[in-house]
């Protein structure tokens, strides 16, 4: 079950969800499931859309979620997907989609 250290980085991740409208992964936020492999490589595959979506935000000079740069949201998040993907027995199908990446 995907559970957040902080709610800031589940905004986060919602609010690039949201803006991105991939409604899939708003829902595996939402249920906090991820069940088969599909599942974790589309979480995997969300992640390094959402850093260019952040990155593309900056450039465009638009307005971060929280004071600190996405940068710093994107490591968090990078890390606690990973970390969750391992636990969860899909680390393979993250160093995978990451090392593409």
């Amino acid at each position: 079950m995907l559970r957040f250290k902080s709610p800031e980085e589940k905004t986060y991740i919602t609010h690039f969800a949201e803006k991105m409208g991939d409604s899939k992964l708003v829902e595996i936020i939402k249920t906090g499931e991820v069940k088969t492999e599909q599942d974790a490589e589309y979480l995997s595959l969300f992640f390094w859309r959402m850093v260019d979506q952040s990155i593309e935000d900056d450039i465009q000079n638009l307005p971060r979620l929280f004071i600190e740069p996405n940068e710093f949201w994107n490591e968090k998040i990078m890390y606690f997907i990973a970390g969750f993907l391992q636990q969860a027995g899909y680390e393979h199908i993250w160093e995978t989609v990451s090392d593409a990446h």
